[in-house]
């Protein structure tokens, strides 16, 4: 050791003796310097060294001149752990070390260049000098590149001080700017511009950059006019320009790209295989593309959907064991990120929903053009092939293939439905074994039975591991006239079974491209999601108590499907399964499968930990909607590169797009809120003294000089149309309300005493009392009459509602924990203005990747 040590101290003096002087140096300069300095004995010492340097490359001798060889030297950054000192260079997390009496030289985090040299198979970092150059991580490198990472258009978390809202009149030409977002305390903020130029915002959709958020009654500027308030096509564009949605693809840049994307796939042009060659082995796909052309896929998607991004077939193999294939459009093959359509595509990362349309990633060229799954026509796929044990309903083997597929025929849920429903009478799953054991192939119609069948199969296997799988509708769909200026109705998405068929095909897919992630050690992205933190714990064990409901004293998965049991078909259950989806953590995503705990836990006791914590999984990932969703670019990306040998999209890169993923996602949320607020106006406009059945969803505290007399409001809600009031609680209890306090958790309101005199999921009818679509305010109104009528039809109808043996506590009054105000000054306003959020139409098939933790 003691040798090696001293060949590396003077390959080092070597390095830094020419590094130092900056230009080419002599070799007999050099050795001088060496021998006068002490650091080798002799010419006969200095020359074997050198000639092996230069005999390695990182020395360049010419005409007796050396130089170091720019392309072995890196610029690093100095950092250190405990009494170790390592160097980190782009592109790589690999800690180098460094010899601690050099790096002690230098400041930590400074920018050094570098070479390393090897000691066998351990690497070890000789520091030159400071380096004059920038250090940029790949990841850094590429954000530049593709120009991911600047401001987008969220005003909370990204420009920080800019607020979406509009601009009305007062009178007297009071001027004042209403912000959409309601977590800001005042809502009515003062306008700072020059009073010349104020009126000419009247009425208009603005942004406002506000001198401090934290203090919103200080004022700000409005920094630009995005349409008239009011008007739903102009309010619905603004919240998606504001939350980061691409607004065109009309640039000269994207046209020109966008006029080279072909319309069909040329079948002469690819180098196919067939399934059996594809199955010997993972790498018999190198270079080539897997024929599945004659398999008889189906999409199944809303009505209105015309970007068809998964089909679907399945069969029986010999076994009797199910086999699934699930295809995923391609986007892989004709997008590059490193290109205008790639850089927007990254920026978004979702597409944005509103009602009245989607605003997507990519342009319509690709996404219902030649990257959708359309029906006969042939199309390149990501296909995840899947055998199910047809007794436990367990995956026990898997494939995926990069292939071409030619989907037979597009279905909407409602004929998918109905076609099922109408073949199962007349044929068990029996009939269609025997017919495909005969060799006879199935027709379309029987195809849609056959993946029916195979879903219950794969659902039986789902319940046997205790995921958590919510009952509540929460889909609205809503109509507009022709000139979608007026809603007309927002009613219910009628949920059906064949729901549940596709969410299996889509869970399933998903699992086997995380688990082919881990196998494989590919550079990954993951769908991640912890279990409920203590504090929500604590809120849902007071929730629980408040409405008589015993429940265990934690929400483990099977606390919390026994729950959702309980409430089904009670008139509390979109009450307790909303309420139970806030309870979970976020689901995020991640380059990690679990924290060092869970890794540590799994290194000693060897049984593998719960990635996503609502599906039970041990990992999971999304993959099956490309056409939406950046993140499953990057998943089928680095799967194809394992397949055909081609470079991965780094960590390093990966782990900056699940940044910029997880940021917009909650840009996406809060998107999603306001086009609800803003829908409810404009339904409710229609609707000014009617009478709404409800159920009160929330409490909140309120200000002064919102000018109620009360100081703590009630928030209603009916729940067909998901539309929400605020009551002053005097109007509901009959009574003055000062001396009332919220419950800790927020779950109740209590008298001075303690005792509860109100709680969450009450039923209270309301009126619509006054709507302003300037303002986006809707108030309501209740009266003792209306009370009492909400409370008699709750005891007419759900009278087992409290029986004892469906686990509820006989009704009495309770005492818990009053609501401190200092412990809850932060959040309380956040908690008690959040609004539920309802998926639309455009991308209910989606379904299962908004209930497991996506929703909170």
């Amino acid at each position: 050791m003691a040798q090696n040590a001293s060949k590396m101290s003077i390959v080092s003096q070597i390095y830094r003796s020419i590094y130092k002087n900056g230009e080419p140096i002599h070799k007999n300069t050099i050795r001088k310097q060496l021998i006068q300095s002490g650091k080798i004995a002799s010419k006969t010492a200095f020359t074997p060294y050198l000639e092996g340097l230069t005999a390695l490359g990182t020395i360049v001798e010419e005409k007796e001149m050396l130089s170091i060889n720019p392309k072995a030297m890196q610029v690093g950054l100095l950092q250190k752990q405990g009494s170790d000192y390592f160097i980190t260079t782009p592109g790589s997390k690999q800690k180098i070390p460094v010899s601690k009496a050099v790096a002690a030289g230098y400041s930590l985090d400074e920018v050094v260049d570098v070479i390393v040299e090897y000691k066998g198979k351990q690497p070890e970092g000789i520091i030159l000098g400071r380096s004059q150059k920038e250090f940029k991580t790949e990841a850094k490198k590429v954000e530049e590149r593709l120009n991911i990472f600047a401001p987008s258009a969220k005003p909370q978390l990204e420009k920080g001080n800019d607020y979406l809202g509009r601009v009305i009149n007062l009178g007297n030409n009071n001027f004042v700017f209403i912000p959409n977002n309601k977590k800001l305390t005042a809502r009515r903020i003062p306008i700072l511009n020059n009073e010349t130029e104020i009126p000419k915002f009247q009425d208009k959709i603005c942004v406002m950059r506000l001198v401090n958020p934290e203090a919103p009654l200080l004022g700000g500027d409005i920094i630009s006019v995005k349409g008239d308030a009011g008007n739903p096509i102009h309010e619905y564009d603004a919240i998606a320009e504001n939350y980061g949605a691409i607004m065109s693809w009309d640039t000269p840049e994207l046209r020109k790209e966008i006029e080279k994307i072909p319309t069909s796939v040329d079948m002469s042009k690819l180098n196919l295989i067939s399934e059996e060659e594809a199955n010997k082995s993972i790498f018999a796909q190198r270079g080539k593309v897997v024929d599945l052309t004659n398999l008889p896929f189906s999409t199944i998607d809303p009505e209105s959907c015309k970007d068809r991004d998964d089909a679907m077939y399945s069969t029986f193999d010999e076994n009797g064991d199910i086999v699934t294939y699930t295809a995923v459009a391609n986007v892989t093959k004709y997008v590059d990120l490193d290109s205008e359509i790639g850089r927007n595509y990254v920026k978004s990362a979702f597409t944005t929903y509103a009602p009245n349309k989607a605003y997507g990633v990519l342009p319509n060229e690709l996404s219902t053009g030649i990257c959708s799954l359309n029906p006969q026509e042939n199309r390149l796929a990501f296909v995840i092939k899947t055998v199910i044990d047809r007794t436990t309903g367990q995956p026990k083997s898997s494939n995926v293939y990069d292939a071409v597929i030619r989907s037979r025929e597009k279905f909407s849920y409602e004929e998918a439905q109905e076609i099922s429903d109408k073949l199962k009478e007349d044929l068990p799953r029996e009939a269609l074994a025997y017919k495909l054991l005969l060799g006879d192939e199935l027709s379309k119609e029987e195809q849609l039975l056959m993946n029916y069948y195979s879903a219950e199969t794969i659902k039986a296997g789902f319940n046997q591991r205790k995921m958590i799988r919510f009952t509540a509708n929460r889909e609205r769909n809503i109509t507009f006239d022709e000139d979608m200026k007026e809603v007309v109705d927002i009613t219910p998405c009628k949920h059906l079974p064949y729901h549940e068929v596709v969410e299996f095909f889509m869970l399933t897919a998903n699992e086997v491209c995380a688990n082919f992630m881990k196998e494989h050690n590919l550079n990954p992205a993951y769908r991640v999601h912890e279990e409920p933190n203590p504090r929500k714990v604590a809120r849902a064990k007071e929730f629980f108590e408040i409405l008589g409901i015993q429940a265990d004293d934690n929400l483990s998965a099977q606390s919390t499907n026994d729950l959702i049991s309980l409430v089904k078909d009670t008139a509390n259950e979109e009450i307790v399964n909303d309420f139970l989806i806030k309870m979970q953590s976020r689901a995020i995503y991640s380059d990690k499968l679990y924290s060092k705990a869970k890794e540590k836990c799994f290194e000693e006791t060897q049984i593998e930990p719960i990635s996503h914590y609502a599906l039970q999984s041990t990992a999971y990932t999304h993959s099956t909607a490309p056409i939406r969703r950046v993140i499953d670019y990057v998943v089928h990306n680095n799967i194809r590169a394992y397949i055909h040998g081609f470079e991965p999209i780094s960590k390093d890169i990966i782990s900056s797009i699940i940044e910029h993923a997880n940021q917009r996602q909650l840009d996406i949320d809060q998107a999603e809120k306001d086009f609800d607020d803003i829908t409810s106006v404009f339904y409710c406009e229609k609707h000014i003294g009617e009478v709404f059945n409800g159920r009160i969803s929330k409490f909140r505290y309120c200000s002064p000089e919102e000018g109620y007399f009360d100081n703590i409001l009630v928030i209603a809600k009916n729940q067909d149309k998901g539309v929400s009031v605020e009551i002053p609680l005097s109007q509901i209890i009959g009574a003055r309300a000062c001396n009332c306090q919220l419950s800790e958790q927020g779950s109740a309101i209590l008298d001075h005493q303690g005792n509860v005199v109100l709680k969450l999921s009450t039923p209270l009818d309301f009126i619509i009392d006054k709507v302003d679509r300037k303002t986006m305010t809707i108030v309501g109104k209740t009266n003792k009459a209306l009370v009492q009528e909400a409370e008699q039809r709750e005891q007419n109808k759900n009278a087992r509602f409290f029986a004892n043996d469906r686990g509820f506590m006989d009704k009495k009054k309770q005492k818990v924990k009053p609501y401190n105000p200092n412990k809850n000054r932060n959040n309380h306003n956040e908690n008690h203005h959040r609004n539920n959020k309802h998926s639309h139409t455009h991308h209910i098939h989606e379904k299962h990747q908004k209930q497991y933790g996506d929703d909170e």
